[in-house]
């Protein structure tokens, strides 16, 4: 079942490929993605049951995606390439954006105070580490104003390098390194490697959906992008797993990757082969539990850490996108909400894509919405962290009003 899941994979890139001849469109990339991860697999050899059925959940998951998209999607002749007529200039609004600028270098610099004085009275093995232990721990806070104020940032940052690859002159171009850069260490000190990404992949696909570049000049950028994904991801994993042995640095990087790209398919395929008991919408109606048990009513909120198994070895607690709503309702329900984000990321991208004046709004949000997509091969990024995605929604469309953004014909 593996090989008919690569084989699978690879026909549907074929076939989106020749209706759209997008390199980022979004059911490309993620059939990419599960082609990329079929074939990981057979990197565990035969410890592994090649041939269980469950293993075609992916592809079959897949399939329900890319169905969605192409719902909502008219006849790939709508399509405008004509950059001249598509593209218009963006400004920002001189007053507005020098006022938020003000308001977010005072709170960068009053939470960089913070946690360079937590730091230096708390240090453990590396600054990165020495955060995480003390979230973990109890002994650091980093308070509501950063912790709310965070997405805001990263809002903000992905606005200001819209206008910047719209008209990039030396004013958007100082508002977009700024913004960035704050950006950039309010993720760091998030604790954790997914929201660093975010940033770095939102920021990278709105140059590309913004420039529209040709083909081999797109390819390029998005392999530029994945040797930084890749150099994050390593970085941080020496400064995450300081009780490893990191000795031998090829050995600790073979291992960091044999454990995050070749366990959660496996882990999901054990667990479905498993009698569990379903979580009848613990999952996909987290938040609103969440909500209902702040305002006071007695509700259970599940969490969002699943439990550990080991998976020939290797300790891992993800499952892929997939399970996460399973366990809900089984795996049928799964494929419907596969279907569902497909109709979402094909009406985001017939706004952007499709339409000869794109909307400022969607740009941003679908720049940050293939995080989640191609972390489904890892877990789910979607409903799990709703209130993330509610807030960065707001701040996405808040910076994006007509007050705040001026949009001029080129």
């Amino acid at each position: 079942m593996v090989y008919v899941g690569i084989v699978g994979c690879i026909t549907v890139c074929f076939l989106i490929w020749k209706k759209l001849k997008d390199i980022v469109a979004p059911p490309l990339i993620i059939s990419l993605i599960w082609a990329v991860m079929y074939t990981a697999l057979l990197l565990r050899g035969a410890v592994i049951d090649q041939n269980n059925i469950n293993y075609l959940s992916f592809f079959i998951g897949l399939c329900f995606f890319v169905i969605g998209f192409f719902s909502v999607l008219k006849d790939r002749s709508n399509r405008n390439d004509d950059l001249e007529e598509k593209k218009s200039v963006l400004n920002c609004d001189t007053f507005l954006i020098k006022l938020a600028l003000i308001i977010e270098i005072i709170i960068f610099l009053s939470f960089a105070f913070q946690v360079r004085r937590y730091i230096s009275a708390h240090y453990v093995y590396n600054f990165w580490k020495t955060l995480i232990s003390g979230k973990t721990t109890g002994t650091y806070n980093e308070g509501l104003v950063a912790s709310y104020a965070r997405n805001a940032v990263i809002s903000f940052a992905i606005v200001c390098s819209i206008v910047y690859f719209s008209n990039p002159n030396k004013r958007n171009r100082n508002y977009f390194f700024i913004t960035f850069v704050i950006a950039l260490f309010f993720t760091v000190t998030a604790g954790n490697r997914g929201i660093i990404l975010m940033l770095i992949l939102a920021v990278f696909f709105s140059n590309l959906l913004i420039k529209r570049y040709s083909i081999k000049k797109s390819l390029v950028i998005m392999s530029f992008l994945t040797v930084i994904a890749f150099a994050v991801f390593i970085s941080f994993a020496f400064l995450k797993y300081v009780y490893d042995d990191q000795s031998n640095v090829l050995a600790f990087i073979l291992k960091q990757l044999r454990v995050y790209f070749t366990t959660s398919m496996v882990a999901f395929t054990d667990w479905m082969d498993l009698h569990y008991e379903p979580l009848y919408g613990k999952n996909t109606f987290r938040f609103l539990y969440a909500v209902l048990n702040r305002i006071g009513y007695d509700v259970d909120v599940a969490v969002n850490r699943q439990n550990y198994v080991l998976v020939y070895g290797d300790r891992t607690n993800v499952y892929t996108v997939l399970h996460y709503y399973a366990a809900d309702f089984g795996l049928g329900y799964a494929f419907v909400i596969q279907f569902l984000l497909g109709i979402m990321y094909g009406l985001l991208y017939k706004k952007v894509v499709l339409r000869k004046s794109s909307n400022v709004f969607c740009i941003g949000l679908l720049s940050l919405m293939y995080f989640p997509l191609i972390n489904q091969f890892f877990d789910d990024k979607y409903f799990s962290i709703m209130s993330t995605w509610l807030q960065l929604s707001f701040w996405l469309w808040l910076f994006t009003r007509k007050s705040f953004l001026i949009k001029q014909k080129e």
